[in-house]
């Protein structure tokens, strides 16, 4: 039976809402109403956009003698010896707001998240965006959000916009071209934020940028220079979400802090002088019984590779397998697996693990093929609870690991 145009375009309406729910649950709450699915589809969430909040909202303690008053660069926060905070980020001010709080410039407004998420610390929100029709929907959902410190300018920031004085200054470049296809360089994005930067930084002592998850950290850091302060990689049920760059008026003497997050849970702070000065502890080989820790992706996308074996005790399986030993389990930034059985890699292991386990996750790490490709060789269906990972060991041989 054929459906109606209206049925189709009432499921499509339902589905935007159940998103709409689960992205942003005040937005649901408040009857906001959302101009386009892609609005929707680029937007942070409400997870994101307060966590880019809380960088000018935590609690920081006075200064050292040592650091720069005058700047509001993140400071470090003295944590646990292993580099985890279970606190959010730090704050942007250096522990106190300006006078009558602070004023923050979004320059990508879009559908208005994360100047929503801004407006309720900060004291007044600037919103650009150059859509008329995104302004006017952000302006009713502020209105319905309770969100009155929020100014709405339908504009388009070139070199030439006249931008106020600002304590903060926050954009989201567009990584589409006019036709649609996605880019990833920093000049490539609307607007041009290397063209921008340096009128910004007049404007504002810091800018905070969200950048393309897919984006080369090491690019970033060449391209950005030694005004970069930090990197924020922050994941949201297991996916890197958001990468931030915070950048400082006045150039920066030491390479920028990386901050790993896994939302809602804690932060892993790193430079990486320390991950290059790190020496890996690799395992001998791998026993039936043993715990082996994989990873989460922001870890991975911040490139920690061998400082985990200095800062939590782990044993790494060979210098390009990301993947380790512990005797317990590997904590936040860890998925954590216990082996079953260690086969050889191979056709008759092949055979093996389609007969005995012929439900089960499979994982490529550091071989010429990759999972998917493996799977379909194995013969196995994906799902279970029994998870296989192909890998070499320090040794140089591929094994089969079949864990749970």
């Amino acid at each position: 039976m054929k459906r109606s145009f209206a049925d189709i375009l009432q499921d499509l309406d339902g589905e935007r809402a159940r998103k709409l729910a689960r992205k942003l649950p005040e937005w649901a709450a408040a009857g906001a109403e959302i101009p386009s699915a892609l609005s929707l589809e680029q937007c942070s969430s409400s997870a994101t956009a307060r966590y880019k909040s809380a960088l000018i909202s935590s609690p920081e303690p006075a200064a050292t003698a040592s650091e720069n008053r005058s700047h509001p660069r993140l400071r470090k926060r003295e944590g646990p010896a292993d580099g985890v905070s279970g606190r959010g980020p730090k704050d942007v001010f250096g522990g106190s707001s300006p006078p009558g709080g602070a004023r923050i410039l979004d320059l990508t407004g879009g559908l208005g998240v994360d100047s929503w998420a801004f407006s309720q610390v900060a004291g007044q929100v600037v919103y650009f965006e150059r859509d008329a029709a995104l302004c006017a929907a952000a302006e009713r959902n502020f209105a319905r959000l309770g969100a009155g410190n929020i100014t709405v300018r339908n504009e388009t920031v070139t070199p030439e916009t006249k931008l106020p004085e600002a304590d903060l200054i926050y954009a989201d470049p567009a990584r589409r071209s006019a036709t649609g296809r996605k880019v990833f360089l920093l000049e490539d994005c609307t607007p041009d934020i290397l063209t921008l930067l340096p009128m910004l930084l007049e404007k504002a002592p810091a800018v905070l940028l969200k950048l393309s998850p897919m984006a080369d950290l090491s690019m970033l850091r060449e391209r950005l220079g030694p005004a970069l302060r930090e990197i924020h990689v922050v994941e949201l049920d297991g996916e890197v979400k958001e990468l931030l760059c915070l950048l400082g008026r006045t150039p920066s003497p030491v390479e920028p802090e990386i901050a790993v997050t896994r939302l809602p849970e804690a932060t892993f702070r790193f430079r990486m002088t320390e991950e290059r000065e790190a020496e890996a502890v690799f395992a001998a080989g791998v026993q039936p019984g043993e715990l082996l820790l994989e990873p989460c992706p922001a870890l991975l996308k911040a490139g920690a590779f061998n400082l985990p074996c200095k800062r939590w005790g782990l044993r790494k399986l060979a210098p390009s397998t990301h993947l380790y030993l512990a005797p317990d389990s590997g904590g936040l930034f860890f998925k954590t697996w216990r082996v079953l059985e260690v086969l050889p890699f191979g056709a008759a292991a092949f055979r093996q693990v389609k007969q005995r386990w012929p439900r089960a996750e499979v994982t490529a790490r550091n071989l010429p093929l990759g999972s998917a490709e493996l799977q379909k060789k194995m013969g196995v269906t994906p799902g279970g609870d029994t998870h296989i990972f192909a890998c070499r060991l320090a040794d140089g041989s591929a094994v089969l690991l079949v864990t749970e």
